[in-house]
């Protein structure tokens, strides 16, 4: 495989597809963190855009758009970072790339221009209104703290003006490792509350004088699983440790009274993508209850009043919205859909008026758009299709949810795209998701490297979510602690087995991909059935062993795997796919990105190893300047294109 692929005719396809999708030059695609007021006429959001070519890179600008209709408007030209609407919709405050690359910029802007700035150290993950809009707090990330799998699952690194022969030095010393709140009274300057050996990941005002954190005193990402909840007094930051959960904290948001605060808990693999349980802490009496969400797993939570709290979550094939009323005890679904989803990562929606909500919606065959939800009913508000989006998606297929049981009996969910006008069995690839606490959705295809250029290539994409996968309940998620390739990969078998006797997929011609927990599996399957004539794992773990010890989350497989890494046999030995791999020879194509730190780049490599050692086709590609998942572009599109050009090699036409 040549080290330049981009004059093949497989990277010049994935240009072209991926050009008419998110039409490089300036054209907004993408968005995030949409938000308004009831009584205002502009929504604003996050826009993503390549300003130039897809080889340079997605930039994140400020936008707004006419809520009732219009056209979107660009309001700035730096890196933006995060937003947040004060309640009364008066004034928006934006964290943004400063003019130091090592310290963030926070705006604040009213409805036509830009009022006041100021600096802050580090990088700003989140920002937050006091309830009387006085004040803000950021959460800020050291210039030289972990970043979540999700973001590229690697180290910040400190600027430095010194030789290039320099060596980078790793210790767990230093205030620039740690995240820590400031608050800023948007007059003078932005004063740091927190301070090491308290790293917090997630913060919310809970009522005008504390501040609700989810914290840990280590400020390793590993140590994000073992974080617990805290109440910061803002006068003096003093802090005090509220919960202590059994699994993992997400989404803390303190009522504007400070009376409670609502919090989601749930078993997780990855920050940044909490699915469960509803959560509310009485600070008065200490009490605290899970509410009932009509078997949603939530993702995101806002107050919409100070006695109702709005959600979103998944449930099943659906994406859902809903409010719990809290002096009722009762939860009112407000929209669900399997036709479309939303969020970036997880569902997410914002609420606005008494019912209403806000939601950047997608499926697989409609580009992003701006929705708002009025008396159950989905409107959009702004479509980011590029002007050849939907001719470049029409032959790319069509997605539905399908289902089938497990040799256990117990039923398993997912999806298919089925190639336009398929009538037998094709080829198949399964494309197994992160996590592996995580799920499939109907999302956008363009979020599926080479997964809809084979799809108009004639081959049937399986998109499994087997046990430990969101929106079945906290039983089901939990099912794969203690199991990652036991049963969740009799599921994923299984499945395919149903596609074959369906008629869908050849059995001949089955292939196998994934990132991350699906890297790993992606190399793990081939090892325990001969269901697979190719693999294609990217950022995978292949040895436990040497997983724990190198990677940022040790914890990660000590919780999933739960067995000891210092043992001589066990999980850590029997679930290591680079063990199994030289017994089963599968051309395997391994790709990884340099600067990962979740899954480092010695997996991938002993992945290819075992591959070689069995006799089969390997080749291991390592980029440079990727962190997880390779998700930065170009490397995105020379990933799909050699996804592309190894299944042409290795999965042959039928006879």
């Amino acid at each position: 495989m040549d080290r330049d692929f981009r004059s093949s005719p497989e990277y010049v396809a994935t240009q072209t597809f991926y050009g008419a999708l998110l039409a490089p030059g300036g054209h907004v695609f993408g968005a995030r963190s949409l938000c308004g007021h009831e009584d205002a006429r502009h929504l604003y959001f996050i826009g993503q855009s390549f300003a130039k070519s897809l080889e340079e890179g997605v930039t994140s600008r400020l936008c707004r758009t006419v809520r009732n209709g219009g056209g979107l408007e660009c309001l700035n030209e730096r890196e933006t970072r995060q937003i947040r609407l004060s309640r009364d919709g008066q004034i928006l405050a934006v964290a943004c790339a400063g003019d130091d690359p090592a310290a963030d910029r926070i705006e604040l802007w009213s409805a036509d221009a830009h009022i006041n700035a100021q600096a802050v150290p580090g990088r700003v993950e989140q920002i937050d209104w006091s309830p009387d809009g006085a004040s803000l707090l950021v959460v800020v990330a050291g210039a030289a703290a972990d970043l979540a799998g999700i973001h590229g699952g690697y180290s910040q690194k400190v600027m430095s003006n010194g030789p290039a022969w320099l060596p980078e030095v790793r210790s767990e010393q230093g205030d620039e490792l740690w995240r820590t709140v400031w608050t800023w009274d948007c007059k003078g300057e932005p004063q740091r509350l927190t301070k090491p050996p308290l790293n917090v990941w997630e913060a919310s005002w809970c009522g005008n004088g504390t501040i609700a954190a989810i914290a840990s005193d280590r400020h390793s990402e590993g140590s994000w699983y073992e974080a617990g909840l805290s109440l910061v007094d803002v006068g003096s930051g003093a802090v005090t440790a509220l919960h202590t959960p059994v699994d993992q904290l997400g989404c803390a948001r303190g009522a504007a009274d400070g009376g409670s605060i609502a919090f989601i808990e749930a078993f997780c693999s990855d920050r940044g993508l909490v699915s469960g349980r509803l959560t509310i802490l009485d600070l008065k009496t200490g009490k605290v209850e899970t509410a009932d969400t009509l078997g949603i797993d939530v993702t995101s939570i806002e107050w919409r009043s100070p006695t109702v709290i709005h959600f979103a979550g998944a449930r099943g094939h659906q994406t859902a919205t809903g409010d719990y009323d809290l002096e009722r005890s009762v939860a009112a679904e407000s929209w669900s859909s399997s036709d479309v989803t939303n969020g970036e990562w997880v569902p997410s929606s914002y609420p606005i008026g008494a019912s209403g909500s806000l939601f950047v919606a997608e499926s697989y065959s409609r580009a992003p758009f701006l929705a708002e939800i009025v008396s159950g009913t989905i409107r959009e508000v702004a479509s980011l299709a590029a002007p050849r989006a939907q001719e470049a998606m029409s032959d790319c297929g069509q997605i539905e949810p399908v289902s089938w049981s497990a040799p256990d009996g117990l039923e398993i969910l997912g999806w298919v795209v089925r190639p336009k006008g398929a009538t037998g069995p094709t080829p198949l690839l399964v494309d197994i998701h992160g996590g592996p606490i995580s799920a499939h959705r109907n999302r956008w295809m363009a979020r599926m490297r080479a997964a809809p250029l084979l799809a108009s290539r004639g081959w049937t994409i399986f998109l499994p979510n087997p046990r430990g996968s969101t929106g079945r309940g906290d039983a089901f998620a939990r099912a794969v602690k203690g199991d990652m390739g036991g049963a969740d990969a009799l599921d994923i078998i299984s499945g395919i087995d149903a596609l074959v006797a369906k008629g869908w997929a050849d059995d001949r011609r089955i292939a196998v991909t994934g990132t991350s927990y699906g890297g790993f599996m992606s190399a793990w399957l081939p090892s325990q059935s001969d269901r697979f004539a190719a693999a294609i794992p990217i950022s995978p773990v292949g040895d436990w062993y040497s997983q724990h010890r190198t990677s940022q989350i040790p914890e990660f497989d000590e919780i999933m795997l739960e067995a000891s890494p210092w043992a001589a046999d066990g999980a850590y030995f029997s679930r290591s796919p680079a063990f199994f791999k030289h017994k089963v020879p599968v051309p395997m194509l391994v790709m990884a990105g340099a600067l990962d730190r979740s899954t480092p780049v010695g997996q991938a490599e002993e992945c290819h190893f075992a591959a070689i050692r069995s006799g089969a086709p390997s080749s291991l590609v390592v980029y440079p300047n990727a962190g997880h998942s390779i998700r930065s572009y170009p490397e995105y599109l020379d990933s799909a294109a050699r996804i592309l050009w190894w299944l042409d090699q290795h999965v042959r036409p039928a006879n």
